[in-house]
């Protein structure tokens, strides 16, 4: 029994020290490994971040590319707008210059006076009687008709008043000599004659006036 005791107590030893021996490998294998795992962790880190940072850089990235097409489109609004003002100001204007009944001759010099500014403006003051004695003289009722209008300066985005915009206007007209054309001869035709008028506008507080016109 004794014997038995002794084979039993060496072999639970000998099994002691192979657990003592491999948890002293597995403990120098984790030791070992230590270095190379910190590395990987960091490595590990450091490509987490850059990745946030890279997400974070194209996020504002887009943010910025939305604000800035944002502000083109709404800039291109404004310059579409601001050039439709003038074109629809300049329409008007040389439709009411063409426009003359000889029996309101006061009439036809108010509504010219009223789409003009500055020394054009004056001028028509000054010439105020003559301009309506010669309306007054007219056949019949002229007209004019708009055909087509083109920018030759474009109006600032944020047009302020003094802003001065150069347009070509082509017109249907019966009496061209209003706006300095020629006028109809006795007999000649009076529907329509084609004229082409240079226009100088400038935005005012009361909108966008005729600062001189001149057929071409």
């Amino acid at each position: 029994m004794t014997t038995d005791t002794s084979n039993a107590e060496r072999r639970l030893a000998r099994a002691q020290a192979r657990v003592d021996e491999a948890t002293r490998v597995a403990r120098a294998a984790r030791i070992a490994a230590a270095p190379v795992l910190r590395q990987r962790a960091r490595r590990r880190t450091r490509t987490f971040w850059w990745s946030m940072v890279a997400l974070s850089l194209v996020a504002l990235t887009l943010v910025v590319a939305t604000v800035i097409l944002g502000l083109q489109v709404r800039a291109a609004d404004t310059r579409g707008e601001q050039r439709a003002a003038v074109i629809t100001a300049a329409d008007a204007a040389v439709i009411t210059m063409l426009s003359a009944d000889p029996a309101a001759p006061q009439a036809y010099v108010d509504a010219v006076v009223a789409v003009s500014t500055g020394a054009r403006r004056e001028r028509i003051e000054s010439i105020r009687e003559a301009l309506a004695a010669e309306v007054a003289a007219q056949p019949g009722p002229s007209v004019g008709q708009v055909i087509s209008t083109g920018l030759v300066t474009d109006p600032p985005d944020d047009a302020a008043d003094g802003s001065r915009v150069e347009l070509l206007t082509v017109a249907d007209a019966t009496n061209p000599a209003l706006l300095g054309g020629t006028a109809p001869a006795p007999g000649q035709d009076r529907t329509a004659q084609r004229i082409t008028v240079a226009l100088t506008m400038v935005k005012t507080g009361d909108g966008w006036l005729i600062a001189d016109a001149r057929a071409l």
